[in-house]
């Protein structure tokens, strides 16, 4: 198979986003369904034609029409490209499953997740930091969209806040791409490289000597581009997620989040920032623990998951940051389990609000003798979550933990934060069993709503799916591992990953293990027994009036930009 046929991760779902439309001009052709599943098939099919090439080490790159590299627009599969685009389409499946379901979504709705699908392709297969820029606007304004879709009021207005500060953050970018331009007269990633790289050795050790301005300039692309990972600033990602509609909330924090996060990984690497890898230690460490705080404090069942979305991009933030391989490849593993459960999480908790009309944890209990199969599959995901072995977030957490050894500071933070989202699951919980919050609960008719169930099918199917990965990702995730590792180690346009851990054994067979996880689970439910104590109550509703106003927000963004100057160049 050609390069030229990578092309076509990008090609396929931008042109079926306008046959989709034909649905809209003509209601009574029923194409947007077919269309979103064959560009699933057609994608998933082509990326397991070119996986046998990458794993053997292959980078397959193309340029549009036959122009120079530099001038037309480039796109190139590498490792860490194909694991992206993978990780898309394994959820992408389910998202739609659900959807179907779900019904109530037109051809505009099918329209947009095509259209971020291949704005998703574009940004992780993007060869220059300009058409970068192109397939990030694609995405971003998708997903503004998607957000807001059912035009509800809270939904606008998190849509609306997610516009301005994205535009703010790719305004930064905008700056940054034009500085490197202007000293190098190009943009390719190689050229990027070789810019940012202005250093020189002692003693067979790199020094680097960044001035000020090349610092700004490449925190300003960084900066740029984490304003959509949700580290800078990370607080407006728990309303946009909490307040989208399932499969979209699903897919933001699944794949949207991850995808950003990758360019971020990739530009770090390429550039070999150890100053912006130092800031993302400290600051996933940070917000790993803020985000599982502020957690504890939501009844709203969406928002709590929207902000261990914050809370679980800490754990990948700090792994990467530790930069032993251990932790990175925690990291990376991270990434792809912390897509698998997020996203049944958030279409089993969509579930409920689907059938209840309720949000609330006050409102909504007891759901597990109503709904006992959708009961096991959020269990799934909540031990997942929770680092359970042997489920797939407990691999990929123990990773971290193991390389965070030399940074008792970090790892400490990451473990309160652990405690925290025990509790936390726990809480939430409570909508599949006896609540003692549900002072307001609502009275549900089991029998009425187990008419929804088999109607609903396509919607269990999807989230079985995903269950099945958060269950096999764990029993089999050294073989994972080594599989990310062997793939990864090719060379691309960062160059060498350098060395991967290859973990030997089940890592859940490990007995050790089961005394930490024994001790976080105590902890956990100890934290849990005190929230939902009166005085926990209260500490609850003091802490949610505390707000961070949007003026605040962007502040924050500016004050972060300022300090991984600073990391950048001092380093």
């Amino acid at each position: 198979m050609t390069s030229d046929a990578i092309l076509l991760f990008t090609v396929i779902p931008l042109f079926g986003s306008f046959i989709a439309l034909i649905e809209k001009a003509i209601p009574s052709v029923k194409v947007a369904k077919p269309i979103a599943l064959g560009s699933f098939f057609l994608g998933s099919l082509l990326l397991g034609l070119l996986g046998k090439g990458i794993y053997e080490g292959a980078i397959y790159t193309t340029v549009v029409g036959g122009w120079p590299l530099g001038i037309g627009i480039g796109q190139q599969l590498d490792g860490l490209a194909w694991v992206a685009l993978a990780l898309t389409y394994l959820i992408y499946l389910p998202i739609l499953l659900f959807s179907f379901s779900e019904g109530g979504y037109d051809s505009r709705f099918y329209f947009l997740l095509l259209l971020l699908q291949g704005g998703m392709a574009g940004i992780v297969l993007a060869y220059d930091v300009f058409n970068l820029f192109v397939f990030l606007e694609i995405t971003g304004i998708a997903a503004y969209t998607l957000i807001a879709y059912q035009q509800k009021e809270r939904a606008l207005f998190a849509g609306f806040k997610y516009l301005m500060l994205s535009s703010l953050g790719i305004t930064l970018f905008l700056l940054g791409v034009f500085l490197f331009y202007r000293e190098t007269g190009t943009l390719q990633y190689n050229t990027l490289r070789d810019w940012g790289q202005t250093g020189s050795t002692l003693g067979g050790m790199w020094i680097p000597s960044l001035p000020l301005g090349t610092s700004f300039a490449l925190a300003t692309i960084l900066a740029g581009i984490g304003v959509r990972t949700a580290f800078l600033p990370y607080t407006w990602l728990p309303d946009a997620h909490g307040f989208a509609p399932h499969p979209i909330s699903a897919s933001l924090s699944g794949v949207v989040i991850k995808v950003s996060f990758i360019v971020v990984w990739k530009l770090i690497v390429l550039l070999q920032l150890e100053g912006a890898r130092e800031f993302l230690l400290w600051m996933g460490s940070a917000i790993a623990l803020i985000g599982v705080l502020r957690a504890l404090t939501q009844t709203d069942v969406k928002v709590l998951l929207a902000w261990h979305s914050v809370s679980q991009m800490g754990y990948i933030f700090a792994g990467f940051g530790a930069g032993n391989e251990v932790a990175v490849t925690g990291s990376l593993y991270h990434m792809v389990s912390h897509a698998f459960f997020k996203a049944l999480l958030f279409l089993s908790v969509g579930t409920v609000i689907l059938f209840t009309g309720e949000r609330s944890i006050k409102k909504v209990s007891g759901m597990g003798r109503i709904f006992p199969f959708l009961s096991v599959l959020f269990t799934i995901g909540a031990l997942s979550i929770m680092g359970v072995p042997p489920f797939v977030g407990y691999v990929s957490k123990s990773l971290i933990f193991e390389g965070l050894q030399d940074h008792p500071v970090s790892y400490w933070m990451l473990f309160a934060a652990s405690v925290g989202t025990v509790a936390s699951f726990t809480k939430l919980s409570l909508l599949f069993r006896k609540s003692p919050m549900a002072t307001e609960q609502t009275n549900a008719n089991p029998h009425s709503l187990s008419l929804h169930v088999w109607p609903f099918r396509n919607g269990y199917l999807g989230m079985s799916l995903l269950a099945m990965f958060c269950i096999a990702g764990g029993i089999l995730g050294t073989y994972g591992i080594q599989f990310f590792s062997t793939i990864l180690l090719g060379e691309g346009i960062v160059g060498s990953f350098g060395t991967l851990a290859k973990p030997s054994g089940f890592l859940w067979m490990r007995w050790e293990e089961y005394v930490k996880t024994s001790i976080t689970l105590a902890l956990g439910y100890g934290v849990y027994r005190f929230i939902v104590s009166k005085r926990g109550k209260a500490l609850q509703e003091w802490a949610n009036r505390m707000r961070i106003s949007f003026d605040n927000q962007l502040v924050l963004l500016l004050s972060g930009l300022l300090i991984l100057v600073l990391f950048i160049a001092k380093h």
